[in-house]
Formats: C-alpha cells, structure tokens, sequence
C-alpha cells in the first residue's frame, strides 16, 4: 500500500484545525458577540488575529486583508444612515458626522466597551509592549469583524450590527463643528496666547494602508489624540476632540 505524502496544502489545514480547536472558546465569545454562528469559522479566527501572533504570510492570516474590507463597509453603511436620518444637514455637516463615528477613538471606545481586548489573539512580541498598540488592535480588528460578518452572513446582517452598536453614538450637533478644526483650535488657544502644536506618536498597519496616531498638546499637555490614513487626516481629528473637550469641560481650562 502506498503511502500519501502530506503536502503544504495538507499542513496548513491541519495546522489551522488545530487553531480552531485552541480558540474554540474565544471563537465562541466573538460568535456571541456578533449574535451570528459562523459557518467560517476560520473567517472569524482571522478577523481576531493580530499581525503579531503570525509566523508566516501575515497578511493572508490575520486581520490585516479584513480590516481593510471592514473599514470601506463600515463607511458605506454609515453613510447611508446619515443621509437618511439627517435629510437637512449638508454634505459639510454628514461628512463631519461620519469622520466622527468612524475615527479610531471611537472604534477603538467601541471595541473596548464590547470587550474585544479579551478576545484579540496576540503573538508574545506584542504581549510584551504594555498595551501600547491596544488602541489601534482594537480598531482594526473592529473593522475586521464587520467584514467577517458581511462574507459570513451578510451586508444587510453587518448593518445590523454596525447599526445597533455604533449609530447610537451620533450626536447631530456634531454637523455643527466647524471645517476646519485645526484653525478653530488655534483661534479658541490663541485667546489666552496659547499655540498647539502636533506630533505623530504612532505609525502602524500594513503599507497599503498605514495608520497614524497624532496627539495635539497645548503647554505640554496633551488636549486629545486622533487617528487616520494620514497625518493631515489623524490631527484634523485630534483637533475636532481636542475642541469638544474644551469647550464642553470646564476641568481642562484655563490651561495659563
């Protein structure tokens, strides 16, 4: 009897039906997250995967490829509900609506609210940074999920989810912030002789889609942090936070 040689194509699923089986519990907590039984399991296995816990092809085993599709899907059905729950604010007032539901602090608030920290599969390089790169972890596996969903189950099912997790945070008077926040930022500082300055303090995600976190401080302290797919984009939203939280709390001023 002749005997099968095992090819690579063998070894990798071999190797992944023992990652199901490892993640078992953590696939179920997702599952249950979701509200949705994967018939994909190892979909979901990739959407928790951090670049980190990859030995080999990271992009094709962790979430990177799915928070890509995640981030576009997400904002297509954002979109859609801000222009038909909002039908007399203009394209200004829906384009700051969105930025402001889809930014990396409120995905990764969101993401941290539903627990996904416990369920995020990190390798042991990236277990022992403190931490430092949770924030952006939890956005882009957010993301990555929501594309999961929508191969798995569905769009009309991701819209579901998205929309009864993340359109309740909308506030419509957010249409109101101005253009420009980096210039209202500066003309509110200025009132009392102060200039903020900005500073990339964080740099990650896969070349085809890199990610920046910027923090906007004023004498040394840090107003707000803000990310994006670029550094115009990431202190625009950390100027749009920053001015919130001056001009809704009265334990950040006067900063003299």
């Amino acid at each position: 009897m002749t005997k099968r040689i095992k090819t690579g194509k063998d070894c990798q699923g071999q190797a992944l039906k023992q990652q199901l089986e490892q993640y078992a519990t953590v696939l179920d907590k997702a599952e249950a997250l979701l509200g949705h039984h994967f018939t994909q399991r190892a979909l979901l296995l990739r959407a928790l995967t951090h670049p980190s816990a990859v030995t080999v092809n990271a992009l094709s085993h962790s979430y990177e490829r799915l928070e890509f599709l995640g981030d576009a899907i997400l904002g297509a059905i954002v979109c859609q509900e801000l222009y038909e729950r909002y039908p007399d604010v203009a394209e200004g007032g829906l384009t700051r609506l969105k930025m402001t539901l889809v930014s990396g602090q409120t995905l990764s608030r969101l993401a941290h609210d539903l627990g996904l920290q416990e369920l995020i599969i990190f390798g042991s390089s990236e277990q022992g940074t403190g931490n430092r790169g949770l924030s952006s972890a939890l956005e882009n596996s957010l993301e990555a999920l929501v594309a999961a969903l929508a191969l798995d189950g569905g769009l009309e099912l991701a819209r579901s989810w998205v929309l009864e997790h993340l359109t309740p945070l909308v506030e419509s008077s957010q249409a109101d912030e101005p253009e420009n926040a980096k210039s209202a930022l500066q003309e509110l500082l200025q009132t009392q002789h102060v200039i903020p300055t900005y500073e990339v303090t964080a740099t990650d995600g896969p070349p085809h889609d890199r990610k920046f976190t910027v923090a906007v401080s004023a004498q040394g302290k840090i107003l707000a942090t803000g990310r994006g797919h670029s550094k115009k984009d990431a202190e625009m939203r950390s100027a749009q936070t920053a001015l919130r939280k001056l001009r809704t709390s009265a334990s950040v001023l006067p900063l003299s």
